[in-house]
């Protein structure tokens, strides 16, 4: 959503296709909704974050705040994170609170996820999330 939001080149328009798609239901961990208004605002847009939320809505877009389980494997996928860190030759890269927060929102909904973050495929593919990750 950030990409389509800020109309990232090369981003936006698919992120865009999917959300118009016939019978798409695209749904928003709440964490997400977050970042998508502070990345927005930041980037000049002067929506107020209820606008911001509002039109998403408006688009369709559901949004899923997370429940208790969630946030207990958040933790768990945190934990997991600092014992994969990316392989990034210049620092080790670990999943954030808001990162961690989504992608067990994902995992309870069994929904795939998209994502520009390479790291996130990371650690789908070694196991360490079970979330379908879907890069941009």
């Amino acid at each position: 959503m950030v990409a389509w939001m800020r109309q990232e080149a090369g981003r936006w328009r698919a992120v865009d296709a999917l959300l118009n798609a016939p019978g798409a239901q695209p749904v928003l961990p709440g964490p997400a909704l977050t970042e998508c208004i502070v990345v927005a605002r930041r980037a000049g847009n002067t929506s107020s974050p209820e606008q911001i939320a509002t039109t998403l809505s408006a688009m369709g877009v559901t949004v899923e705040p997370p429940r208790d389980v969630d946030m207990l494997r958040a933790a768990g996928l945190l934990e997991d994170s600092w014992a994969h860190p990316g392989r990034h030759p210049a620092s080790s890269v670990t999943l954030s609170f808001g990162d961690a927060l989504i992608l067990a929102v994902v995992e309870r909904l069994g929904v795939k996820v998209l994502t520009a973050d390479r790291y996130w495929v990371q650690v789908a593919a070694e196991g360490v999330t079970s979330a379908v990750v879907v890069q941009l």
